[in-house]
């Protein structure tokens, strides 16, 4: 009887370490095996919170929307800031794209883009000018297309983002929103969170199904990325 407790004594350790490294890891919060932070990233889509969603009643939603706020879902997602730091954000999309959106991030995350900020609209009350002055990513907003009053922006289905607004500008004609994007209007150069042609993130989102601005003829929005509803 010893003897055999001695000998399962041996294996225990040796049975634990097989079943750890057949366990399939979690993501942890580490970039270009630079360390660990110890906290599993989140890449989730819930329904939005009563907070939130009373937000969004006050300032980017009214009668008249093309979609009822119960029908958006709220993104907890894991980006790499401009300081390559492991951040927590949020986007609210619609209930159709969620669960390929947080695929999307999760690659992005993954890939190591950094995106400077990522928190809903409703912090800067609807503000699209302000969102995009302050470089945040976002995505729903029941408001008009830019430039074209009337018509509803795909923002205010839920089914597009822009990411990175004022590294990726819109442009038409002499017009470049947000203003200070004209820094970065030389689109052959890569700067921090960059959207170029080609690049992994415009790959990514095409062979989800999404459409990017940038790809436009009558004018650039290089932030932006939408998939309309059929």
């Amino acid at each position: 009887m010893k003897c055999t407790f001695r000998i399962f004594s041996r294996l225990l350790p040796l049975l634990l370490a097989a079943a750890a490294f057949s366990a399939e890891p979690p993501e942890i919060l580490s970039k270009n095996h630079g360390g660990s932070s110890g906290r599993k990233a989140r890449f989730e889509a819930v329904r939005v919170s009563a907070p939130l969603l009373e937000k969004i009643r006050r300032t980017t939603w009214h009668a008249g929307c093309p979609v009822s706020p119960d029908d958006l879902r709220q993104l907890n997602l894991t980006y790499w800031d401009f300081h390559q730091k492991p951040a927590s954000g949020v986007l609210i999309v619609h209930k159709d794209v969620a669960a390929e959106v947080v695929q999307v991030f999760r690659d992005l995350f993954k890939h190591g883009f950094l995106i400077e900020k990522m928190t809903p609209v409703e912090d800067y009350n609807g503000d699209d000018d302000a969102s995009m002055a302050a470089n945040n990513t976002s995505a729903f907003n029941c408001r008009d297309v830019t430039g074209t009053p009337g018509k509803f922006s795909n923002h205010s289905w839920g089914r597009a983002i822009d990411i990175n607004p004022l590294t990726n500008p819109y442009i038409k004609g002499e017009k470049v929103l947000p203003p200070a994007g004209r820094e970065y209007l030389d689109r052959t150069r890569a700067f921090p969170g960059s959207i170029l042609a080609d690049s992994f993130i415009v790959k990514l989102f095409g062979t989800a199904g999404w459409q990017w601005g940038g790809s436009w003829t009558d004018r650039k929005d290089y932030q932006h990325f939408e998939k309309p509803e059929r």
